[in-house]
This record gives C-alpha cells, sequence and structure tokens, in this order.
C-alpha cells in the first residue's frame, strides 16, 4: 500500500488527473453497469409475474374445462343410463312379441290340427248319414212290404200277456195307443223297446214275429195289427 502512495505522488500532476479521471470513469461505468443489471433484474421479475399470472389464469381456464367437462360427462351418464333402460324395455317387448310369435305358431298349428280332425269327423258323419239313407230306404222298402190283414186290429192295456191265449200268434205291427213306455217279450230277449209316439225319442212303430208261448210285458197301452 505504501508502495503505491509513494508511486501515485511520484506522478505527475497531468498524469494524476489523467489517472484520476479513468478511476471516475471506471467508477461511473461500474454504476451504469449496476444500474442496468438492477433493472433487467425488475424487468425479468416482472416477466416472471406477468407469466405466473397468465399461468394462473391458464389454469383457472382448465379447471373451469374440467369441471365442464365432468358435467358433461355426467350428462352422458344420464343419457346412457336412460338408453340403457329403452334399450331393456325394448329387448322385453320383443321378447314378448317372439312369445306372441310362438304362441300364434302354435295357435295355427292346433287350428290346423282341428281343422284336419273336423274334416275326418265330417267324413266320417258323411258316411253314416249315407248309411241311415240306405236304412231308411230299406225300412220303407219292408214298410211297402208289409201289408195289413184284414182283421180289425187289437188294443190290450198295460200289463202281462201270453201269445196263444190273451193273442193270438202271428206278425203284428206294434204301436202306443196313448202316452210311452217300456214293451218287453220273454223278459228282454226277444224284443226290448220303448214305444212312443215322439219319434226323436221312442219308436212310434215296431214290427215282430209272436209266437205261442210268448211271454209279453207292457207298461203302456199297445195297438196289435196283424200284417203278413
Amino acid at each position: 500500500m505504501q508502495q503505491l502512495k509513494e508511486r501515485f505522488q511520484s506522478l505527475s500532476k497531468k498524469e494524476r488527473i489523467i489517472g484520476g479521471s479513468a478511476v471516475v470513469l471506471l467508477l461511473v461505468i461500474a454504476l451504469l453497469s449496476y444500474s442496468a443489471g438492477h433493472g433487467n433484474a425488475a424487468v425479468e421479475l416482472s416477466d416472471k409475474k406477468v407469466k405466473f399470472e397468465q399461468m394462473d389464469g391458464e389454469l383457472l381456464s382448465i379447471r373451469i374445462q374440467i369441471k365442464e367437462a365432468n358435467e358433461e360427462l355426467e350428462q352422458v351418464n344420464k343419457q346412457l343410463a336412460d338408453e340403457s333402460g329403452k334399450l331393456e324395455k325394448l329387448n322385453q317387448e320383443h321378447e314378448e312379441v317372439l312369445a306372441l310369435v310362438s304362441d300364434k305358431e302354435s295357435i295355427e298349428n292346433e287350428k290346423n290340427d282341428l281343422a284336419k280332425e273336423i274334416g275326418q269327423q265330417e267324413a266320417s258323419l258323411a258316411v253314416i248319414m249315407q248309411k241311415i239313407s240306405e236304412s231308411e230306404s230299406k225300412l220303407d222298402q219292408l214298410n211297402e212290404g208289409i201289408v195289413e190283414k184284414q182283421e180289425q186290429p187289437r188294443t190290450l192295456p198295460a200289463g202281462y200277456f201270453t201269445v196263444g191265449v190273451d193273442l193270438e200268434e202271428g206278425r203284428y205291427r206294434i204301436e202306443p195307443s196313448s202316452g210311452s213306455g217300456n214293451y218287453f217279450v220273454n223278459d228282454g230277449r226277444k224284443a226290448n223297446i220303448i214305444l212312443g209316439r215322439d219319434d226323436s225319442f221312442y219308436l212310434s212303430e215296431y214290427i215282430i214275429h209272436l209266437s205261442a208261448g210268448d211271454q209279453i210285458q207292457a207298461t203302456l197301452p199297445v195297438k196289435y195289427t196283424g200284417v203278413e
């Protein structure tokens, strides 16, 4: 330090002035540099503050977007649940329709079977009607071949009678004189019929050959007309 002081004193006045100016200049440069650095630091700090505020705003915007997205997601889930309910209902209706179609097919099959059975019954009925018609035709032929005898018809009341004693043996057309009732010959072995006027339930007439000794039991008055 002493050496520097001695050296400074040995300098000329001009050199001292130049040296002092240089020192002042250096100080000014240093101050300017410090001011510039301080200003730059302030600018950088201000920029960082602006950027932080921007980031904070962006973060808030993102949070709002997330909230809106969650609300939209909730709405979509609700709509999805509604659509799922509709789909389940449609599936149930579809199953019901399939069941109805199955029932319809079953009913159609039963209907076809019934129609076939009715056709068979109608065919059988036609055969029976044909047989009845043939039987009626034969009966008409038999009736036409029956000739009443000249004797007067006899009427016997209800009761028990013996052929050959109460009534002559022979071939007779028997008819109900009145009312309706049962008619038996030989305890029903030879004849067991119900006589009456209603042809839908009773026999209005009956042709029979009565032999001597036959036992007659009648619960109604019976008219006997001899026939050949």
